[in-house]
């Protein structure tokens, strides 16, 4: 009986294990309402405003990201109709000037990173502080425009503790993660703008959604859903071919876009809908908001433990690589060895915790190659100490240190650190250590990172000389502050 009893429990308890529902991915519908350009008479601002008054008449919410040129044209067409419905909803900034040039990636092509992170501090604070007086709703988040990208923005936006979205900047299976001390959300699905107006050309692609839709969201935390570019839904051109290739035309020089019939915005109107509901019939998705996802993965560490430092540092020793931990950045740790190295010296003991501290990356690019093949252990007092001290001073790591006038990289220091860390821990401290070459900045994901950075000179809006190396190179410093983010438990 005894036999049969456990039996029962186990069928039961394996029965519901099979019942729990799969991790479910987070989506959030999201707009680009960006054209001030189209004349008032041709509706073109209608279209975000049946856009949100579908979705709330359906019972699905969204993300409308507004240039501040497009919020400050509706509020000056006295459009506070449209505004009113969009605000139902979630307001993000698409840049404070979108297309109008230069452009935020023009702006940071040749800028060092201060001066960078200023402007772009000053410009779009400024941008925010616009939605939020004109919609009159907390506005957390900024998305890309076109290939508007420079990790000085990043940078910026986490200084005023609001989230970048589209970013290039993303970890397999997680698109929510830190960089440059900032949320990143990455990943987009869908692209509907030319389809909606005519059944001939949405029902097919409709009608595809369901599988290809699950296989994107497959094992990822979160994805955007492009809903649209309003204008577009109506306009056959993007708005802003006025501005392609550098080009900055006076007011009076601008061309309207190619428009689609007026009366097919009910054939689009419809469509819309049956997406919509398409969307909110999901059993497998999250849908929510930017802003709502950005008081949900918040959530960081506070405390680096020495268990912690003991498993990363097996881990970069054992693999000669720079580790992306789930938890902390490379420069978390970075400064974590260098805090416990020091109190070891000082103390004879190393912490079971510190507090976590969140430096950039370096603004050089550290040697890979170190000009010095030996430390003694009084030499690596020295540089911990030389490291903790430059760290607090500038607020990043040190692209590289001297000892005896010979410079060893960030990289290296990295792991010379994890090695005497290692050592103490395990009692077998020596005298002496190797310095060996090692990678200047963490390199997962990197080739994928990289290309989306690249790519973001092709946006036709851009002149065609623009150069994304600068770009580039601090992209790849900055990668010592990726991180996965997770959310509030």
């Amino acid at each position: 009986m005894r036999t049969i009893i456990l039996l029962v429990v186990c069928i039961m308890f394996i029965l519901v294990l099979s019942c729990e529902s799969p991790q479910k991915t987070y989506v959030s519908i999201v707009f680009d309402v960006e054209d001030y350009i189209t004349p008032e008479n041709e509706g073109i601002d209608e279209i975000p405003k049946w856009l949100a008054e579908t979705m709330s008449e359906v019972g699905v919410t969204g993300t409308f990201f507004v240039i501040g040129e497009k919020a400050r044209s509706l509020e000056k067409r006295g459009r506070q109709d449209v505004i009113a419905a969009m605000s139902k909803h979630d307001i993000g900034s698409h840049t404070n000037y979108g297309s109008i040039h230069p452009t935020v990636t023009e702006l940071l092509e040749k800028a060092d990173w201060e001066s960078g992170v200023q402007t772009m501090l000053k410009n779009e604070s400024a941008g925010f502080k616009e939605l939020e007086r004109i919609f009159k709703v907390p506005v957390k988040t900024l998305a890309r425009h076109g290939g508007s990208y420079g990790p000085q923005l990043v940078s910026a936006l986490g200084e005023m503790s609001k989230g970048y979205v589209y970013s290039p900047i993303h970890l397999p299976k997680h698109n929510i993660v830190w960089f440059c001390n900032t949320l990143n959300f990455h990943g987009m699905y869908g692209y509907f703008d030319d389809f909606y107006y005519k059944d001939e050309l949405f029902n097919p692609v409709f009608d595809s959604l369901e599988f290809k839709f699950s296989k994107a969201i497959d094992g990822v935390d979160f994805i955007s859903f492009f809903g649209s570019h309003p204008c577009k839904i109506r306009t056959e051109q993007f708005w802003d071919f006025n501005f392609y290739q550098g080009v900055n035309p006076d007011s009076n020089e601008l061309k309207i876009p190619v428009l689609r019939p007026k009366e097919t915005m009910k054939t689009a109107r419809k469509n819309f809908k049956r997406l919509m509901e398409f969307l909110k019939n999901q059993d497998n998705i999250k849908m929510t908001t930017l802003s709502d996802l950005m008081e949900r993965f918040t959530h960081q560490r506070d405390f680096i433990n020495k268990k912690d430092l003991q498993k990363i540092t097996t881990k970069i020793v054992t693999n000669k690589t720079i580790v992306i931990d789930d938890y902390f950045s490379s420069a978390e740790v970075f400064t974590a060895l260098v805090q416990s190295l020091a109190e070891f010296t000082q103390r004879g003991k190393i912490p079971a915790k510190l507090k976590r501290l969140s430096p950039l990356g370096p603004m050089e690019m550290p040697l890979e190659v170190p000009e010095i093949s030996n430390v003694s252990i009084d030499q690596i007092d020295e540089l911990t100490s030389a490291a903790f001290s430059a760290i607090q001073n500038k607020g990043y790591l040190p692209s590289c240190l001297s000892i005896e006038g010979k410079r060893i990289g960030t990289g290296s220091l990295l792991v010379l650190f994890s090695n005497v860390f290692l050592d103490i821990v395990s009692d077998h401290q020596k005298e002496s250590y190797k310095v060996i070459a090692f990678d200047p900045y963490p390199k997962e994901n990197e080739k994928a990172i990289l290309s989306e950075v690249e790519e973001c000179k092709n946006w036709p809006v851009h002149r065609p000389d623009l150069d994304m190396a600068h770009l580039v190179k601090l992209t790849k410093l900055q990668l010592w502050t990726l991180k996965p983010a997770h959310e509030k438990n």
